[in-house]
């Protein structure tokens, strides 16, 4: 005889547990938020997250590389006058106008900082691959060139007296150098992971070393076990918090429900706790009208390279599926709890009926659901139960067991 567990909370979920008793009254948030213009029930101002540290760096890392780029724009400008000037002394023309020669450099220099913004955008391992791959390609080479060289001055008798051999030999010479240098380029690109090279920034190796960033979705925070799971400084990765995930937690402490205002302020408070102990990265990335949150979610999880951190099963299943990584406080939650094997003794407060007849339920404190065979007459006090036997689902674990006799539970 066996009972259904608990329906599942979907979503963003709240309390410390992976089930919650049925009669808590106040419903899981949703995506779907209204706000209300008017809030009679708490006058009290929204609470608004403040940008702190993480925020300020990045903005100066930006502006310091646009004062770079500046600064390398005007020097352009300056080198294609004095280029100008270099050029009519050399040759002796006067029709040399510096103008063109400062239009055209700032030209070169425009372009050359669009490729370079567009080349740093490729991921790091990448880069580093296509570079040393043409470092071996040029290096190889010169070596073959010479081997070239040799074959056509002994075996090709005719050429070698040719007034154009020095145009032939430059030839083979350039088809050496691409033939060596596609092939380097190419070749370190596809097996970049089967080397292990360490240099200075650059490591190539099958298992990438470091850490993956931790993308947090807006149930992490309104669950609230984050804090803790962070404060035993199990994880060090760099954490990260999209700009709409903020809004979101912002949209729901502003919700006229009263249920999902406080967790949105409370997932409000966690955000700043955490943002004061640990290092949090608030990425200044914004949604595009009509994506969705947890669409928006996925898709800088995998830009980045991400792991997301989130309760929500219906987040993770979709992540999985595009090939995201997740965790799940509550599978994580699960993985901690204690093994009950059957025979253990131990004391639950009984608190429903269950679906068949005779059965109680009661939870534990971690939130695991325990069906109690023949009690339904105890719903109420808190008995001794003989575990029977354990049911792990999709929810969350489930324990079966019977009462105890009144002498052994004495």
């Amino acid at each position: 005889m066996t009972a259904p567990g608990p329906e599942r909370k979907e979503g963003v979920a709240g309390g410390a547990g992976l089930e919650a008793p049925p009669s808590s009254p106040d419903p899981p948030p949703t995506r779907q938020v209204e706000v209300a213009a008017a809030q009679p029930e708490d006058p009290s101002p929204p609470r608004r997250l403040i940008r702190r540290g993480p925020l300020r760096k990045d903005a100066h890392d930006r502006l310091a590389i646009f004062a770079v780029r500046a600064i390398f724009f005007f020097v352009a400008a300056g080198l294609g006058v004095y280029g100008v000037r270099v050029l009519s002394e050399v040759t002796s023309r006067s029709d040399l106008d510096p103008i063109v020669g400062m239009v055209i450099a700032c030209g070169t220099a425009l372009v050359l900082i669009v490729l370079e913004i567009l080349f740093t955008k490729a991921p790091i391992r990448t880069v580093a691959a296509i570079t040393f791959g043409l470092i071996i390609g040029l290096v190889l080479s010169l070596v073959f060139q010479s081997i070239v060289e040799f074959i056509v001055m002994t075996w090709a008798r005719d050429v070698r007296v040719s007034p154009k051999l020095e145009s032939l030999l430059s030839f083979l010479r350039l088809i050496t150098t691409v033939l060596f240098s596609y092939y380097g380029v190419t070749f370190l690109l596809q097996t970049k992971d089967d080397f292990k090279f360490i240099i200075p920034y650059v490591e190539f190796r099958r298992e990438v070393k470091g850490h993956v960033p931790l993308v947090f979705d807006t149930s992490s925070f309104v669950d609230g076990r984050i804090e803790a799971i962070l404060g035993t400084a199990l994880f060090d990765q760099r954490l990260v918090v999209p700009r709409f995930v903020v809004g979101e937690l912002q949209t729901i402490a502003d919700s006229a429900d009263r249920s999902l205002r406080e967790r949105g302020r409370r997932g409000l408070d966690i955000l700043n706790r955490i943002e004061r102990t640990h290092h949090v990265e608030i990425l200044d990335e914004q949604r595009r009208p009509g994506v969705e949150v947890d669409t928006a979610l996925i898709a800088l999880a995998s830009s980045i390279g991400g792991k997301i951190v989130t309760t929500d099963y219906n987040l993770q299943k979709s992540a999985r599926l595009q090939g995201v990584p997740v965790l799940n406080i509550n599978d994580l939650a699960t993985a901690l709890k204690p093994a009950f094997v059957p025979g253990e003794n131990m004391r639950v407060k009984l608190l429903r009926d269950g679906d068949d007849k005779g059965q109680a339920v009661g939870f534990l404190k971690d939130g695991t659901m325990v069906v109690v065979e023949n009690a339904r007459n105890r719903i109420g006090d808190e008995v001794s139960i003989e575990v029977t036997s354990s049911l792990q689902t999709n929810a969350g674990k489930m324990l079966f067991g019977k009462l105890r006799k009144r002498g052994a539970e004495a």
